[in-house]
């Protein structure tokens, strides 16, 4: 049986039998809720019983600057960025026994970590290409990632699915190859390959994808991967570690490496509190950058005798910039091959409700996939080389044209531009060894970054610093291992007195107590929609009661977040299941400080259609400068940077 078949199984006995949920206790101080999740036993029938256990709740953020900020603590490592690779790296190192602290400049996966085409997978082009082109660190790479693809899976299930995905075959000698490759592809994937590849007639596929040009269609290849969502994934990741004792916060800006005096080791950085403006040293034996495609400016820092950052001015590369915070931006960089992914989102008819389709012809030789994903479809991606990172790639309107005419060579009704939900566009985490590099040594063909090995990176400066980069977000787990595996070789940490690296086996919050039957128990204790139901238990896990708890505290918690501060409004005139209660939790429970954080990160609202993400901006506004206390000068500058953002997803 697949590793996923019996995790089902397993899930459906446990159903059957004994399974648990959550209840929630609420706690109201200083205007605040804080939820704490109480577990308590319940049979087939969704009974409550009173054998109740509290568990920790996660600290507030000034408790978290308080320890971050204690000048008399040494943590044992400091993560710099809280991407996917960040906070990988802050669990594994906090589930070990070290005493951990990680700081991230914006929000939780603020970057490349929220902008990925979706997909946990060992990447059928890559295997293509390790067969054709006989290139073991090509083959290296997919069995890698095909491992890591079960791990992701399992530790989150509420936020991850095994999607099949259809490779349509419109020429007879095709189907060998393909037939083949996906066959070796379930091949490496061993005991941990999640379902086996399949045929589908012509036939068939009209049923099953009726969108689909059926013309000179001969069959369809059916095979299979991972879909996920990343950016709560990441969010739930920091908050896993956080409920563990790490002291992780976003928004928190390094300004600068500190050094020894005598060694020139790395004993810390200088950081700015963004909110406040306060700044602080914050001490650690060891530093660990994992700033993704940003891993040149701390390189570039850790270069400099004095550890500040170079300050410099972007140039035009083409794509417009929306940021105010230049700086970030790296140029000539040395690690990074920077080269920008674009995708776009579609309505759900382009695409079957619960299949994806892979091009595995388009005419510059990438593959593009088309996925069903939150009531979607998901378009992507493009592969554009540049010469420097950019703070916030936004995607041009031939990006999206590129796009838009390769699915109309498959769909069978006129694609149109107006369907455009939402478009983005993200930076690949492409990286070579810097120390063998020189300034402006970067490819300029779409060949040269399509030819590179997706593979990560690790290394270690003279100063003890330990980047990762590189990689993919279906391999952050074993890239996080590797990494706080170094951390204790250069920290000379004491192997006996911690313990061995347990995230393979780890849930994730949110996951623990859920199972298959969550939204038949969602809907049975709170009398929510089978909609919400599947939206809560999908995203949240077994901590969507403190959202429906919030409901029935007030009704107007309910009701969707564009309708906070209308009087009069019917609710069933918004498609989306983003409510004033979600964004309660999210502020209260996953550090959310700003309109976008919500709006992109938390929920996928911008992500999903950008238009309506807009319409629901005043109220998101307008509950948050309520709850966090901002006067209007901050309410008018969050609303502008907000509005001004979410004009450049293609609309």
């Amino acid at each position: 049986m697949s590793f996923v078949g019996t995790l089902v199984r397993h899930k459906l006995l446990t159903t059957l039998g004994v399974g648990t949920v959550a209840t929630v206790t609420w706690y109201k101080t200083r205007k605040e809720w804080s939820p704490s999740i109480t577990p308590t036993n319940f049979t087939s029938s969704f009974s409550r019983t009173q054998d109740l256990q509290l568990t920790k709740k996660l600290p507030t953020r000034e408790e978290l600057l308080s320890k971050l900020s204690d000048q008399s603590r040494v943590f044992d490592v400091l993560v710099i960025g809280g991407g996917a690779t960040g906070t990988g790296c802050a669990l594994d190192a906090q589930t070990r026994g070290l005493n951990v602290a990680l700081v991230e400049q914006g929000d939780f996966a603020r970057g490349t970590s929220s902008k990925s085409t979706k997909l946990a997978h060992g990447g059928v082009r890559y295997l293509e290409k390790a067969l054709t082109e006989f290139s073991k660190d090509q083959l290296d790479l997919v069995i890698e990632a095909l491992n890591e693809r079960a791990h992701l899976l399992n530790t989150a299930p509420h936020l991850s699915k095994v999607l099949p995905i259809i490779i349509p075959i419109y020429n007879y000698w095709q189907v060998p190859y393909y037939y083949l490759g996906c066959k070796f592809y379930d091949l490496f994937a061993g005991n941990q390959n999640l379902r086996k590849s399949f045929m589908l007639s012509k036939h068939q596929m009209n049923d099953i994808a009726p969108m689909l040009d059926q013309t000179n269609l001969k069959l369809g290849l059916v095979y299979h991967d991972g879909i996920f969502n990343d950016s709560r994934f990441c969010v739930t990741l920091a908050m896993t570690a956080i409920s563990r004792g790490a002291t992780i916060m976003n928004y928190v800006e390094v300004e600068q490496l500190l050094k020894d005096p005598v060694t020139g080791k790395l004993i810390g950085a200088k950081v700015k509190d963004k909110e406040t403006g306060s700044t602080f040293d914050v001490k650690a034996r060891t530093v660990v950058n994992a700033t993704g495609p940003y891993s040149d400016k701390i390189l570039q820092m850790d270069n400099n005798k004095d550890g500040l950052p170079d300050r410099i001015n972007m140039e035009d590369n083409n794509l417009p910039l929306i940021s105010d915070e230049q700086t970030i931006a790296v140029k000539n960089p040395k690690m990074v091959v920077p080269s920008a992914g674009v995708h776009i989102v579609l309505p759900s008819y382009y695409c079957p409700k619960n299949m994806g389709l892979l091009d595995a012809n388009t005419s510059d030789g990438r593959v593009m996939f088309f996925l069903p994903w939150q009531g979607k479809v998901i378009a992507g991606t493009t592969d554009i080389p540049m010469k420097q990172v950019p703070c916030d790639p936004v995607p041009t309107e031939a990006d999206i044209q590129d796009i838009l005419k390769e699915l109309q060579h498959y769909i069978k009704f006129p694609v149109k531009r107006e369907d455009v939900l939402s478009a983005w566009a993200g930076i690949r985490p492409l990286v070579k060894d810097p120390r063998s590099s020189s300034p402006g040594d970067l490819p300029n063909e779409k060949e040269a970054t399509q030819g590179l090995v997706r593979s990560h990176f690790l290394f270690t400066s003279p100063s003890n610093l330990i980047t990762i980069a590189g990689g993919k977000w279906t391999t952050y787990r074993e890239m996080a291992e590797e990494t706080i595996d170094e951390v204790i070789n250069v920290g000379k940490f004491d192997i006996e007195k911690l313990k061995s690296c347990a995230t393979k086996d780890i849930k994730l919050l949110g996951s623990e107590n859920w199972d298959l039957n969550y939204e038949a128990y969602l809907q049975q204790t709170y009398n929510v929609s089978p909609t919400m139901a599947e939206y809560l238990s999908n995203n949240y896990g077994d901590h969507s009661p403190v959202i429906c708890e919030l409901f029935k505290i007030n009704a107007k918690n309910s009701l969707p977040v564009a309708m906070a501060g209308i009087k009069e409004c019917d609710p069933n005139a918004f498609n989306y299941p983003y409510t004033i209660g979600e964004l309660k939790y999210s502020i209260y429970y996953e550090y959310t400080r700003t309109p976008l954080d919500f709006l992109l990160r938390r929920t996928r609202f911008s992500f999903l259609d950008a238009k309506e993400a807009l319409r629901a901006l005043e109220g998101t506004v307008e509950v948050m400068a309520k709850e966090l206390n901002w006067d209007s000068k901050k309410r008018d500058y969050e609303f502008e940077k907000a509005s001004n953002y979410i004009h450049t997803f293609g609309v």
